[in-house]
């Protein structure tokens, strides 16, 4: 209850400054230069329609393409930050190419593959790729040494460290960079729908073509774009709770642990983990 008050009270907020600054824009200029957040919501309304079908098309791109890198950067990442050898190899060659925009890329891959969804997915992939890789090999390299002792002490395979220690302890920090991928993907999704050839359906399409004469129904892309980011945060924290159940359960003193939970029920549990797998 508290925290879906919390929410309304934050997006609340953000329209009552949405609105002073379209007011004090206003004021300045003499003339409208955005709409407020009233006539925005409003021609969301009135073009419910359109914009669902442009803001299905986007979502299904930038959805494609968050799981395309995931499903790429997380086991690289993985290997290259637990295995030193590959960390050695592969990191130079990080360094070099993630500085690189890959949005420099999109006319080059519109020339070649001509002016389909292949393009624009490939290109909002690779930049996610980057961003989720680099975490994922830091959260590798940041594992303690006693965990990985622990865990081959009771007899695992280098799959099952991977399994029951690698990729769990990585997990929160992956989601996290997927978080900030979010934005990221959204910007290039926005560049890639709109240059350097318009796509007939996407948001970013819808926002070029209403932006010069009707600003209003173009912020009303703006809220579908914006509402499309909320959904996928959403869905990740969703995600995170289930997959990494153990950050949201409250500590409790060992003494009141009951006894399936003592640190010599624990290892037994983890030795026939192993055994059977």
């Amino acid at each position: 209850m508290k925290r879906s008050l919390y929410t309304v009270v934050s997006i609340a907020g953000l329209l009552f400054a949405w609105w002073i600054f379209s007011l004090i824009l206003e004021v300045v200029r003499g003339v409208a230069i955005i709409p407020n957040p009233w006539q925005a919501l409003v021609e969301v309304a009135r073009n419910a329609d359109e914009i669902s079908r442009h803001l299905s098309a986007s979502a299904i791109r930038l959805v494609t393409s968050m799981v395309i890198a995931f499903l790429a950067a997380v086991p690289l990442g993985l290997i290259i930050g637990h295995e030193r050898r590959f960390d050695r190899l592969a990191t130079p060659l990080i360094y070099i190419t993630y500085p690189i925009p890959q949005v420099v890329f999109l006319p080059v891959l519109f020339i070649i593959f001509g002016l389909g969804d292949a393009v624009r997915i490939t290109v909002i992939s690779l930049a996610l790729f980057f961003q989720i890789l680099i975490s994922a090999r830091g959260a590798a390299k940041g594992i303690t040494r006693e965990d990985l002792v622990s865990a081959l002490s009771a007899g695992a395979g280098r799959f099952q460290v991977y399994r029951h220690v690698v990729l769990p302890a990585s997990l929160p920090a992956i989601l996290t960079s997927m978080r900030v991928s979010i934005g990221l993907g959204m910007a290039l999704l926005f560049l890639s729908e709109t240059a350097p050839l318009r796509t007939l359906r996407g948001l970013g399409s819808f926002i070029a073509e209403h932006l010069a004469f009707r600003r209003d129904i173009a912020f009303a892309g703006v809220v579908a774009m914006a509402f499309l980011g909320l959904i996928l945060y959403i869905l990740l924290d969703v995600i995170e709770r289930i997959v990494c159940r153990w950050r949201y359960v409250k500590r409790r003193d060992r003494s009141q642990w009951p006894s399936r939970l003592k640190p010599a029920k624990i290892k037994e549990w983890i030795s026939k983990k192993f055994s059977s797998s």
